[in-house]
């Protein structure tokens, strides 16, 4: 008797797996209607730029934290300055994934403005542009390196300071 227990509930029990397998899968997919709006709304940013010119590209980017993460390269270089490494301070380079970058990574005007900090604008070619940030009678100084390929991108950030 035992013998014919078992493939009974076999019978039973896997198409019931299977239909809790299921719904527990369907559970966690993006419903139809969810799926493309997302895409669409990430594909229409990162495919249209918001200005050609750097004049017009550099407000949008330093006001906009959306328009920072479209437009930060990935990776981005970071280059900083040791303070504590012996006999003296050395140069550091690292190549951030995106994922790892920390935004708003440029202050805002306002916040430029609050922390009483100057902008100097070098273009090193008609592609090239770089932005130094400083604070007067400070330590502090960030440059922006930026680049136009199809779009202006951020692509390398110096911090200067000790």
């Amino acid at each position: 008797m035992t013998a014919l227990k078992r493939p009974a509930m076999r019978t039973l029990l896997l198409p019931s797996l299977a239909f809790a397998l299921l719904l527990v899968a369907c559970d966690k997919a993006p419903t139809p209607s969810q799926a493309p709006a997302a895409a669409s709304t990430a594909g229409a940013q990162a495919s249209r730029c918001p200005a050609d010119d750097f004049d017009a590209f550099l407000p949008l980017f330093q006001n906009d934290v959306s328009l920072q993460k479209a437009y930060v390269a990935d990776p981005l270089q970071s280059d900083s300055v040791d303070p504590n490494a012996d006999p003296e301070p050395k140069p550091v380079s690292k190549m951030l994934a995106k994922a790892n970058v920390t935004f708003p990574v440029m202050p805002s005007q306002a916040d430029q403005a609050k922390d009483s900090l100057t902008a100097t604008r070098t273009a090193t070619s008609p592609t090239e542009v770089t932005i130094k940030l400083a604070k007067p009678d400070t330590d502090y100084q960030m440059s922006f390196f930026f680049r136009k390929d199809g779009c202006w991108h951020l692509y390398r950030v110096k911090d200067d300071s000790l």
